[in-house]
């Protein structure tokens, strides 16, 4: 996605934790006189400057390597010493690179504050952190601003007609999520330490949403809707507002003053809560010098200079906090990372995957009539507690 931009501590120590992962007069010997870090193409223009200041600081080339397909290069090639130090990737493959050993955890110290809660949230995995953010993305409510002037309650999405692309019939549980958790109903239970279990909380208000679903949603949601008609929708004024994601800028200039951007309304008198996707940086476990990787990571990619230019290279919503003022005027910015603060980590646990399925069909079967809610949504549970326990 691009906007309008194209888009240690220790009593006595403090000063030092809140500088970063280490203290400079501690530091030991470089092992390598390299390291690579594999970034996509917009990453790897604005990292540049960070490159280039580790370099004079610690005599450490970074080598800034495009990589097409990270994920299954970094996993093939890990642990035949032609892997990556560092790799730029979504928060949500942390749980296949920590079954695979491939990464190490890391300390972020006093950067944790100038991030985003949520984000830095999502690098966490069984209570140990594994990445340093950069950038997020979730949904907003984009309204036609003159049927919806200003940030509305759920009647008035109503009244204005909301569109919401169901995939044809196939289903959409992602964009669902921000109903259905107004009623309780979240996909996962968590720890005393904030970590996702692998048991369901669909049963918590989920009745509910499914009772929405086939009353309410039925009249207003349209089943056989798409990305195309709900663009198409939007654009004609015959639905005033759609829930999506930073994405849309693409087709629709959110800059201007046709469209705002909104939080989204709750339905279910509970929060709406929608998922939260977070990019950021992971060391490799077979880094020759994991200490200088994890000091580039924290130090550097982690100051608030650097996730700045990363904004002004990508356009992309940053999860630094100062990186989000330096974008103050940029409405696409400003609009969905307000519309992110509350937003839930999309979960990063295995059993995440045999959920999608009988979830997003279930929906669609209450939605257009073709099951008893209770009935169904009572199965679904069952058959998602199933699949996990196989």
């Amino acid at each position: 996605m691009r906007s309008s931009k194209n888009l240690i501590s220790l009593a006595g120590l403090t000063l030092i934790g809140l500088i970063g992962l280490t203290g400079c007069a501690a530091d030991p010997e470089p092992k390598v006189d390299s390291l690579t870090v594999w970034v996509d193409e917009l990453e790897a223009k604005a990292l540049e400057g960070a490159a280039a200041e580790f370099k004079t600081d610690t005599g450490i080339t970074v080598n800034l390597v495009v990589n097409q397909d990270p994920r299954g290069n970094f996993l093939s090639s890990s642990t035949t010493g032609e892997g990556p130090d560092v790799v730029a990737g979504a928060h949500d493959w942390i749980g296949d690179l920590v079954a695979n050993k491939v990464i190490e955890p890391i300390e972020l110290g006093g950067r944790a504050v100038e991030f985003q809660d949520n984000a830095v949230a999502a690098f966490k995995y069984e209570s140990k952190t594994y990445g340093l953010p950069s950038t997020v993305q979730s949904l907003a409510l984009i309204c036609n601003s003159k049927k919806v002037p200003t940030q509305p309650n759920w009647d008035q999405v109503k009244k204005a007609g909301l569109a919401l692309s169901l995939n044809a019939g196939g289903g959409d549980p992602y964009h669902l999520y921000t109903i259905q958790t107004s009623f309780g109903a979240h996909v996962f239970k968590k720890d005393g330490d904030g970590n996702f279990k692998p048991d369901l909380d669909l049963d918590n208000g989920g009745l509910d949403f499914a009772n929405w679903l086939a009353v309410e949603g039925s009249k207003i949601l349209d089943a056989g809707s798409t990305w195309d008609s709900s663009v198409k929708a939007l654009q004609s004024g015959s639905k005033g507002c759609w829930i999506t994601g930073p994405w849309v800028s693409g087709v629709l200039d959110l800059n201007t003053d046709e469209y705002n951007i909104y939080k989204i309304p709750s339905v279910g008198g509970k929060d709406a809560v929608s998922f939260l996707s977070v990019r950021g940086f992971y060391v490799s476990a077979n880094s020759k010098d994991t200490f200088y990787a994890k000091k580039f990571v924290v130090d550097y990619l982690g100051k608030a200079e650097t996730q700045t230019e990363l904004f002004n290279v990508s356009g992309r919503i940053p999860a630094n906090k100062s990186a989000r003022e330096a974008a103050k005027d940029d409405r696409v910015v400003q609009g969905f990372a307000d519309a992110s603060q509350n937003a839930e980590p999309l979960p990063a646990i295995p059993a995440m995957a045999s959920v999608w399925a009988s979830w997003g069909a279930t929906q669609m079967q209450i939605l257009t009539g073709k099951a008893e809610p209770k009935a169904a949504w009572t199965k679904m549970i069952s058959d998602i507690e199933a699949a996990i326990a196989n």
